[in-house]
């Protein structure tokens, strides 16, 4: 006798897809299973019967015996299906058919032994989801191959299927970034077939170690989420991660070859906002060509399965050129590029190049793929699988709306990855089985140049040329040739090694997990930045110039556009840079020494009870230990060790800063308890709450961790001079192309080499967050509709922020109580400009002026920065989410959810380098431990998806899918323009707002006693922003304010057609992404606030130009604030057209 009631749940569940699911009972795993309980007709367990799963297409076969409570579980399954389950126990046979399974899920079939044989063949679909499930506790999400083929991604990467999960969003599409519940997106990781294929070292935002993912799309069989999932052999992220695993070879040879298409004509025109015009994108094309095919090599026994694809584009290139061109202009004069030219040629006998596209300005992308599976027995299958992605990516630095480079600072970026992994699964009875799992990987990563020369910038300011077009922005321009400073010597090698063993016994109502991993990277990275040198030719003020007549030159910013640029050329001409850095290596060291060469291990052990208590509720409780291990450390600088000294006569710091600069993880072992339950409610229709609590160790990017073994302070010194420290040479011959001869020695400026020394705090350890979750899942009367509740809940245990140890003492408190590092120059009106320049030269404010101006006064003249990586148990996240959900019913499905986030950070970590993110925050104090809004925060999130199915032509399918998000705009802080602290950033101190008009807080720079015009500026802007309204009497928070809302529609829509022979078929499909934009040109954009240096995501409308006499701030009021910018490097806020032609065998 069938039970009609399971067996309808069992339906319900199979047809169930993509939306609010809970995560598995797995880890990064590779396969799945089947398992549930089998009882006769008077409801009694069936111990002992005989359970025969069969993977049809395979003809793999599996037996498993059910114990007393006659339950039983095979894993080491096949993703996918179908499956045939035959019970068999005294001569009665019950089978179930189409049965079908999620990756690193349990497959619940139940079944009741009747009097005769019953075969039930399941109404379902590949799509199955184990949402009601008792292995699901925590949260995350599952995709099936079906929702693969039908859902669009005009990228073919596995983030544009992850964002389907309610709190994962692409926080920057430009860039690639994916946030889950608002954690840092370095914090995620990506597995296939169980394998990390993320970026190993950390550089880059969107996980991938290139541009496009290592792997194909059209390899990928299934895909799951991971936000909170309990299970102990969960590792190595605290954001999310992606799980995936790579199709197989079945009894049957088939395969496909594929096309696709995309080119500028298939793309929207790029937005102007400064004049609400409209401009063609660039030329470009972009394609790919692949195929695949898995088969037999032994019918029931070995199979194999192979992938390759080639990705060729020139879609990265160059939109922008000089005043007149054809392209994005950019306020440098085309006369100015071509005397730069001259004098290069002419003066120094180098080419400096053009911006012509060299060899190498094509993207390529080589991916290729073997996979072996062998059924060995009926208890033991293997897995062996190599692959291994190629590219050559075109970089242009330098290309901006600000700037334009030359050829000769382009270059090519070189990536290989080499990846073998085998796994081997074992059933040694019916209540024990194994799984083994061995992987190596090979990543390098090395520049291809176009040149052997220092960077070299020529900065041109002040209004652009007559008849210049009025959308082309008038702020500073970079004209930049040259080799890219931070490719001067770049060259990342890593070499990883995983290994992986862990059993399931099953012990009456317990499944104990237990076993170990090991993982061991080998890292080789030389980031030597400018030892070649960097210059930076500008107009410099109370400098001769022969143009002039030989006088010197009072104020540039009063200069005509072509007077301008006649001083920055001339600089150039006679070897006079206003900035210039060099890195050399320090007596009895090479830059060898500078290289970091270390390696990495993390021991991992973990054990696991999962107790059916009842038919209605399990739990899941275990315990994880990672133990990390590092023999290498950096060169010790003993300098940097010594004591802080006096207070020289300048009232600089001596001695050195008490730090021990050879701190690494090494030693740190970290405890993870973890726990879940799954409690099915008595109700007709499928009720279940659901939730877990554990802690999580993720990984610092190693990219971290090498800066301390490159910047050791011990290897090698910075020479530098610049507007901010001691100015450059007032006279000529300080530049020379010679990368071989740089100078070390400035007449007239600076020949004392500074230090930047990077370290980790003692005690620093590898991040880790508490994650917690509750949630309520209900079949709805109507339509098999499901409702979702969830709260999900995220607390640091540890985080890391950065903080300089070379700032100083602070000189002065300002009135809103920040600290000020400035000399008394920086206090003085006289030494800023009304550009709110700093000005260092001169006989007030030089360096043997009455009122010497510098930054960090109180710092250490023999360091530049002393950068430590630091602890904090600050920051989280709080997340509810409400979803509504149909299951593919009649070949329509669809989902709804909201999430509402709430997500602090002390610090956004958005870059690789330790200077970087130091300065990456908007702070009121520089070294502050202050929790505020994540930049990666995404406060209201809306997303839903439809995917449609139907056979309109015989047997041959039309599909459509289509995925909505709409979301709050990217947080951002309001900040003084330039450095109001004198920390020598500009852009990153938080605006103080007067408590309101009049109250003389604040000194307006040009009014008067009589004329407030520039107060009453200040106060209209304040006033028409709630943020900064709110913020009067005080200093504006990070990450208050908010970008405007986002809406994105993408659809996927494809059509199926006879092929040429018998079984086979073809398909064409279009993918449309932002399809709003398609309709109209004004939907679909993306309006943010800029990313700068220093700050991140700010704002600002204000200068500081000193304090006056009572110390109140003196601001210089803008006459505009500055505008939001349109996303569409990349094309992202504008709608394009993929095209994809396929053929099936």
């Amino acid at each position: 006798m069938i039970n009609h009631k399971r067996l309808k749940l069992t339906q319900i569940a199979l047809s169930l897809s993509i939306a609010l699911a809970a995560a598995p009972a797995f880890a990064q795993n590779t396969t799945s299973a089947i398992g549930g309980r089998i009882s006769v007709t008077d409801g009694k367990p069936a111990s002992g019967a005989t359970v025969t799963i069969t993977h049809v297409e395979s003809g793999t076969v599996s037996s498993v015996v059910t114990d007393a409570e006659g339950r039983y579980v095979q894993r080491g399954l096949r993703t996918g299906g179908p499956f045939t389950i035959t019970i068999t126990k005294d001569g009665v046979t019950e089978t179930r058919e189409n049965v079908f399974t999620q990756l690193a899920e349990t497959a619940t079939v139940d079944a009741t032994l009747g009097p005769v044989m019953q075969t039930v063949t399941v109404a379902g679909s590949a799509s199955r989801s184990e949402r009601f499930s008792k292995s699901n506790m925590g949260a995350g999400t599952s995709i099936t191959a079906t929702e693969l083929a039908i859902q669009g991604s005009i990228n073919r990467n596995l983030q544009d299927y992850a964002r389907s999960d309610p709190r994962v969003s692409q926080t920057d599409k430009e860039r690639g970034e994916m946030s889950v519940a608002g954690q840092n997106s370095r914090y995620n990781s990506l597995t296939i077939d169980g394998v990390a294929v993320n970026d190993t070292f950390g550089l880059e935002s969107n996980g991938s170690p290139t541009a496009k993912q290592p792997i194909s799309i059209e390899a990928i069989q299934s895909v799951q989420v991971n936000v909170a999932n309990y299970d102990v052999t969960q590792k190595g992220y605290t954001g999310g991660n992606i799980n995936a695993v790579t199709k197989s070879g079945t009894n049957t040879v088939k395969g496909n070859v594929y096309y696709v298409f995309r080119n500028d004509r298939l793309a929207g025109d790029r937005y102007n906002a400064s004049n609400d015009t409209y401009t063609a994108p660039a030329p470009f094309k972009e394609t790919t060509k692949g195929a695949t095919v898995g088969g037999p090599l032994i019918k029931d026994k070995l199979f194999i399965f192979a992938a390759y694809e080639k990705l060729e584009s020139t879609r990265n290139a160059p939109s922008f050129g000089p005043i007149g061109s054809g392209y994005t202009n950019v306020g440098i004069n085309p006369s100015a590029i071509s005397a730069a030219q001259d004098i290069a040629k002419n003066t120094y006998g180098v080419n400096i190049g053009d911006s012509t596209l060299t060899a190498g300005s094509q993207l390529t992308v080589d991916d290729s793929l073997v996979k072996l599976d062998w059924n060995i027995n009926d208890n033991h299958r293997a897995m062996v699988r190599y692959s291994k992605t190629k590219q050559a990516e075109p970089q242009f630095t330098g290309m901006s709306a600000t700037g334009l480079s030359l050829n000769s600072e382009w270059f090519s970026q070189g990536k290989t990855i080499e990846t073998l992994v085998g796994q081997w699964t074992a059933d040694w009875s019916p209540n024990f089985s194994t799984e083994f799992k061995i992987s190596s990987r090979d990543y390098d990563s090395v520049p291809a140049l176009n040149s052997t020369l220092p960077l070299i910038n020529l900065s041109f300011t002040g209004n652009n040329a007559p008849g210049t077009p009025a959308s082309v922005p008038t702020t500073a321009r970079t004209l930049s040739f040259g080799t890219d400073n931070s490719r001067q010597r770049n060259i990342l090698g890593t070499k990883t090694k995983d290994a992986y063993l862990g059993a399931n016994w099953s012990i009456g109502d317990h499944e104990i997990k237990f076993g170990g991993d090991y993982s061991k990277n080998d890292v080789y990275n030389a980031f030597l930045q400018n030892i070649w040198g960097n210059y930076t030719f500008s107009c410099v003020q109370n400098w001769n110039y022969a143009f002039l007549g030989g006088g010197n030159l009072a104020d540039c910013s009063k200069l005509s556009n072509a007077d301008m640029q006649a001083a920055v050329l001339e600089n150039f001409r006679i070897g006079r840079p206003s900035s210039y850095t060099v890195q050399t290596p320090n007596s009895g060291y090479s830059l060898d020494q500078a290289v970091s060469n270390f390696s990495m291990k993390n021991l991992g052990a973990f054990v696991q009870d999962t107790w059916n208590v009842s038919n209605n509720l399990t739990v899941s409780y275990g315990l994880r230990l990672d133990a990390t291990r590092m023999g290498d450390r950096p060169l010790r600088n003993v300098l940097v060790a010594a004591p802080v000294g006096p207070v020289d006569a300048n009232g600089r710091q001596t001695g050195g800063f008490g730090i021990d600069n050879t701190q690494t993880f090494d030693g740190q072992n970290v405890w993870q308890p973890r726990a879940g339950f799954n409690y099915k409610l008595d109700r007709e229709l499928p009720t279940q709450v659901r939730g877990g609590v554990g802690l999580f160790q993720g990984a610092a990017a190693t990219v971290w961790l090498s800066n301390p073994f490159s910047n050791p302070g011990v290897a090698t010194s910075s020479i530098s001079c610049n507007s901010s420290t001691k100015a450059c040479p007032s006279v000529g011959g300080t530049f020379t192309p010679d990368i071989t001869k740089q100078p070390t020695v400035l007449s007239g400026g600076t020949s004392s080499a500074q230090i930047n020394v990077d370290a980790l705090a003692p005690g620093l350890k590898q991040p880790s967050v508490w994650k917690g979750n509750i949630a309520f899942d209900t079949e709805l009367p109507w339509y098999g509709m499901v409702l979702g509740l969830e709260v999900l809940k995220t607390q640091v245990k540890d985080g890391i922020y950065y903080q300089n140890m070379n700032l100083g003492k602070a000189t002065k408190i300002g009135t809103d109580g920040r600290e000020l590092y400035y000399t008394s120059g920086g206090y003085n009106t006289a030494c800023w400009q009304s550009t709110g320049s700093f000005v260092t030269t001169g006989g007030v404010c030089g360096t043997t002026g009455t009122t010497p101006a510098r930054n960090k006064a109180g710092s250490n003249p023999a360091y530049n920065n002393v950068l430590v990586a630091t602890g904090t148990h600050q920051g989280g996240s709080n997340v509810i989410t409400a979803s509504l959900s149909r299951p593919m019913t009649n070949g329509i499905q669809w989902s709804v959810a909201y999430s509402y986030t709430e997500a602090r950070e002390v610090s956004p970590l958005t870059s690789s380098t330790s200077s970087s993110n130091f300065s990456g925050r908007s702070v009121l104090n520089p070294n502050e431990e202050v929790a505020a809004n994540s930049g990666y925060l995404v406060k209201d999130r809306v997303n839903a998806l439809v995917n449609f199915q139907k056979r309109f032509f015989g047997t041959y399918k039309t599909t459509f899918g289509m995925f909505y998000e709409g979301r709050t705009g990217k947080p951002y802080s309001w900040t003084i323009n330039n450095d109001l602290n004198g920390d020598g950033l500009s852009g990153n101190d938080l605006m103080y707002i007067p408590s309101a008009p009049g109250s003389g807080q604040v000194v307006f720079s040009g009014d008067t006693a009589t004329n407030h015009a520039n107060e009453d500026k200040f106060w209209s802007i304040v006033n028409a922003n709630p943020v900064l309204k709110k913020a009067a009497g005080g200093v504006v928070g990070r990450n208050t304010d908010f970008s405007p809302w986002t809406n994105t529609f993408d659809l996927r829509i494809a059509q199926e057609f006879p092929g040429f022979f018998k079984g086979h078929k073809g398909s064409f499909s279009l993918d449309i992404f932002n399809f709003g934009n398609l309709l109209n040109k004004r939907w679909g954009r993306i309006n943010e606030v800029g990313f700068q240096a220093a700050g991140a995501q700010a704002r600002s409308f204000v200068d500081y130009v000193g304090l006056d006499s009572a110390g109140r701030y003196v601001y210089k009021v803008r006459d505009t604030v500055e505008a939001l910018d349109v996303r569409q490097v990349k094309g992202e806020s504008q709608w394009a057209i993929q095209a994809t032609v396929k053929y099936e065998f």
